[in-house]
């Protein structure tokens, strides 16, 4: 497992929040086995972090796809 900014580099993505959104773009646009495979991929403190801190609905995330998020990373 590798740290969310390492593997932000190698996709040429230049923070961890942008490898966030983009496990949030490839759910939206249906590829569940690369959103499980970004996220498998992250370390767990990192996991953590998306699911708990970047998800938050105060970040203006609707409670919707915060369940969806959880609901397929979580199986």
């Amino acid at each position: 497992m590798r740290y969310a900014e390492d593997l932000a580099k190698e996709l040429n993505f230049q923070t961890e929040s942008e490898y966030f959104e983009y496990i949030i773009e490839s759910l939206i646009n249906g590829q569940r086995q690369q959103v499980r495979a970004l996220f498998n991929n992250m370390h767990s403190s990192d996991k953590e972090k998306f699911l708990i801190n970047y998800l938050d609905k105060d970040q203006g995330y609707h409670i919707s796809r915060l369940n969806i998020c959880i609901g397929e990373l979580c199986k």
